[in-house]
């Protein structure tokens, strides 16, 4: 007999799609089978296919070696650990418990990885919560620990991780549903003399083979409804606001407010509003300008994140709003172009620096 202790990770799984998981090899049939004639218990009683699993729950199979083996069952083999080199950055931490994990993500550092060889925030994760010994590949075939949301490599700031499934699907939930708040803090070239917050609609159209975004002007603002964001999938939506300008220096310090969630979308926006973002030369930054503030990517951060409402499993973290500092590069631009920067977020009610 074999058996699995189920763990945190894969605490609110379907006893079946769990064992989908733990025997990939096995026809969806075998294991109902299994389940019906109590080869698979669940704590020494007849299991149900819906059953939700529960942390600790003890999991018995009366398979063979041999015969869990051929169905694809990890058995006792060490899953492969990826070792990340000491030149990856540490990446600083805003937030942690059992459940979830904020990382304030550096410009530089994929959130996923691009190829089989390169290394990512998703690799920084697991290794992270491996030597705290809070997951272990071997026992936990039916969830892994990833991230939530995703920024461009050269973007800084906010990303969620999930420890737990409960917690991954609370969260994905409430970013799928807009029941999230993404504030970002962007310096971009240009004189903006706005004196209220803007909503900024665009058609949205991306060009795979130049990894590059190609925008539209949305035909009214005023015609843009919040339902749009669920049912729109070529319209994007964000709130602008300038901040603070240097008319010397032609920069504008910009708070935005994203209501969709697009690929490129504030990058993009910025740019055909007539204000890219310092350093982002792909979408209409200045090379020069980027090279007199000694940058080499773009001045975009993803600054708060605000959980409006999540489930059960996370509601004591309902109207929770997280910040990220942004990074030194970050704030010395800031302090050079807006002396008063932090002041000017206070003053914005970003008061959480």
């Amino acid at each position: 007999m074999l058996t699995w202790s189920v763990s945190k990770q894969e605490e609110g799984r379907r006893l079946d799609r769990f064992l989908m998981k733990l025997f990939p090899k096995a026809p969806l049939s075998l294991i109902y089978k299994a389940l019906r004639t109590k080869t698979v218990k669940l704590n020494g009683k007849k299991g149900s296919p819906a059953d939700r699993l529960q942390e600790g729950d003890m999991i018995q199979i009366f398979f063979s070696d041999v015969r869990a083996a051929e169905l694809g069952y990890p058995g006792t083999e060490s899953s492969k650990e990826v070792l990340i080199g000491p030149d990856f950055p540490v990446i600083p931490i805003i937030y942690e418990d059992q459940r979830i994990l904020i990382f304030n993500k550096p410009a530089g550092v994929l959130s996923q990885k691009d190829t089989a060889q390169s290394i990512s925030l998703s690799e920084y994760l697991l290794q992270y919560l491996s030597r705290k010994e809070e997951y272990d590949p071997r026992q936990s075939m039916g969830f892994r620990p990833g991230i939530c949301n995703r920024l461009d490599r050269n973007t800084s700031g906010i990303v969620v991780a999930a420890k737990t499934l409960s917690a991954a699907q609370a969260v994905n939930a409430a970013i799928r549903t807009h029941q999230v708040e993404k504030v970002y803090l962007a310096i971009c070239q240009g004189d903006c003399f706005w004196t209220e917050e803007r909503l900024l609609v665009h058609r949205w159209l991306k060009d795979p083979a130049q990894n590059r975004v190609q925008l539209e002007k949305y035909i009214e603002n005023t015609e843009y409804r919040e339902k749009e964001k669920h049912t729109g999938s070529d319209t994007i939506a964000c709130r602008a606001q300038a901040l603070a300008t240097n008319p010397q220096k032609h920069l504008t310090l910009f708070r935005l407010q994203l209501i969709t969630g697009k690929s490129h979308q504030l990058r993009a926006q910025l740019a055909f509003e007539g204000f890219p973002i310092l350093g982002d030369h792909k979408y209409g930054g200045e090379m020069s300008a980027a090279t007199s503030f000694h940058i080499k990517h773009q001045l975009l951060h993803a600054y708060q994140f605000r959980l409006c409402h999540v489930s059960d499993s996370l509601l004591d973290l309902t109207g929770r709003t997280f910040t990220a500092t942004p990074s030194d590069e970050f704030q010395r631009i800031l302090k050079n172009t807006f002396p008063n920067w932090f002041f000017i977020l206070s003053d914005s009610g970003e008061n959480n620096v």
